[in-house]
């Protein structure tokens, strides 16, 4: 169980600094994009409305295909399921927070540095966690 987590972590710090220094990257201009692509308010407002549309879905996806684990499912099956839905809610929001990066990038647009923020801070609801998991193989197990 251990080694899920520390399989999970890595794959965390790896995303949050990958994108982090991405993002200082594109902030301080250290790589030139060219001049600026101008982004018509229709865009943005797509952006926005897929920013705040994905993150919830991709926490509440998470949830769901946690909770729908079949009970009797064993420990190391019931890993598996919580690692895979851990994986698609982890990288839904990296291409979320990759796709607002870019498009600061193109566009320099404030909005998408604001969405970037948004979507760095939901990376404080997707660390996992030993004891999470252990609940959940617990449930499947039929064990409370």
């Amino acid at each position: 169980m251990t080694k899920t987590i520390r399989e999970l972590n890595r794959h965390y710090y790896i995303s949050i600094v990958v994108l982090a220094v991405f993002f200082l990257i594109v902030i301080f201009r250290v790589i030139g994009f060219g001049t600026p692509v101008r982004v018509t308010m229709t865009a943005e407002m797509y952006a926005i409305g897929i920013t705040l549309l994905l993150i919830p879905v991709a926490l509440k996806l998470f949830a769901e295909k946690v909770k729908k684990i079949p009970k009797g499912t064993g420990k190391a099956r019931t890993m598996k399921y919580y690692k895979d839905a851990w994986l698609l809610r982890m990288y839904i929001v990296n291409a979320v927070t990759a796709g607002n990066i870019f498009l600061y990038a193109l566009s320099q647009s404030k909005n998408f540095i604001w969405l970037a923020v948004i979507s760095f801070i939901v990376y404080m609801f997707c660390k996992p966690s030993c004891q999470e998991l252990e609940t959940v193989v617990g449930e499947s197990e039929g064990v409370k």
